[in-house]
Order: C-alpha cells, then structure tokens, then sequence
C-alpha cells in the first residue's frame, strides 16, 4: 500500500473508533468519521467499501485472535489431562482466568464496540458465539475426561447451555460496566472461586 494511503488509513482507524463507540454502528456516520479526519466521505470509500467494512477492521482481527487463542489453550489443558493432572488442570484453569482479563483490557476498547456497540453487524452475536463455543468445547471435555477413566455426571445440554451462559455473560460484565482493571482482577479471583467449585461439583469431580 503506498504510503499516502498508510497515512490516511492510520488517521481514519481512530476516528472510525471514537464514532462507533460513541454512537453505536448503526447511528454512527460515515460523514461524521471523515469530518473526524479531516478528509471527505468519498476519500473514505478508498479505503472502506461501507460502514460495516470500517466495523469490521476494527474488531475482526480481535475475534480471529480470540477464538485461535481459546482453541489453542484448550488442547494444551487436554495435555494435562492424559498425565491425570486434574488437579493441576483446574489449577491452570484459574490462571487462565486472571489472563483472559488481562487480555480483555488489552484490547478493551475493541471489546466494548463488541458488546455494545455492534447490533446491526455480523458480530451482534458476539457472545452467544462465545457461548456456543464454550459449550462445544465442555461437551468435548467431559468426553476427553471419560476417555481417560474419569468419572463424570452426566449432564443435559440444556442445563451445560444454561451454566455455559451465565459464565461468559459474567465474565464480560467488566467490559459492560467499565471497571477498571484492578477492580476486573479482583472480581475475576472472586468469580473464579465461586465458579470452579461449582463446575467439578456438577461434573462429579470434587477433589
């Protein structure tokens, strides 16, 4: 990309971010963003066929990421479950918690055009995405620990979908409210200790 365009799209990424956050996708302006950067609507489509294409720059790359990520930490975690280390499994679990605020907040600004800000784009489903794939993976879990001689209740998709919701909704509430981040650390200790229990107690797993 030649360097003028570099430049204008660089200058254009702050100012889509503050219209959409401010406004929301749907009552944000194309118009309005190019009076942000000093440049004409027109100048805008150059780089961005629609408005929807400006949402998307923003926060694509942050959901690809996301999803790669939780992936990834998943088969490492199924690594510890073929030693039997299900102690340290839950263990890790806890740590993964505290970095997955860690990551939020990295990236809180992207986060928050997510949760509150995306109804109109293809990623106003953001976290019955998450959701979906959370319990896709517990149901694998259950199954990998079966296959490893643990015992594990059964339970139905309905109530896995039911617990599986109120978790990720839980989570990004800091998002939501706007905590700031010391205070998201200690709510997410505080979520970790209620939930981890309550999860190996309705797996059957107390150790």
């Amino acid at each position: 990309m030649p360097k003028d365009k570099t430049d204008t799209y660089n200058r254009l990424i702050p100012c889509m971010k503050t219209e959409f956050l401010t406004k929301g996708f749907e009552k944000a302006s194309v118009r309005s963003i190019a009076n942000r950067a000093g440049m004409s609507a027109a100048g805008i489509y150059r780089h961005f066929k629609n408005k929807e294409a400006m949402f998307d720059a923003l926060v694509a790359p942050l959901t690809e990421t996301y999803f790669r990520n939780y992936q990834e930490s998943m088969q490492q975690s199924y690594e510890l479950l073929d030693a039997k280390e299900i102690k340290k499994f839950w263990m890790i679990s806890e740590e993964e918690g505290l970095a997955h605020i860690d990551f939020i907040y990295d990236h809180f600004d992207e986060f928050k055009l997510l949760l509150t800000c995306s109804e109109g784009t293809r990623h106003q489903n953001f976290l019955h995405d998450v959701a979906e794939m959370e319990v896709r993976e517990m149901s694998r879990l259950i199954q990998e620990l079966r296959n490893r001689g643990f015992a594990v209740k059964d339970i139905s998709q309905d109530e896995l979908h039911m617990l599986v919701s109120g978790y990720v909704t839980s989570i990004f509430e800091v998002v939501i409210h706007n905590y700031p981040r010391e205070k998201a650390i200690s709510y997410m200790k505080t979520l970790m200790d209620f939930l981890y229990p309550g999860w190996m107690k309705a797996l059957g797993m107390e150790l």
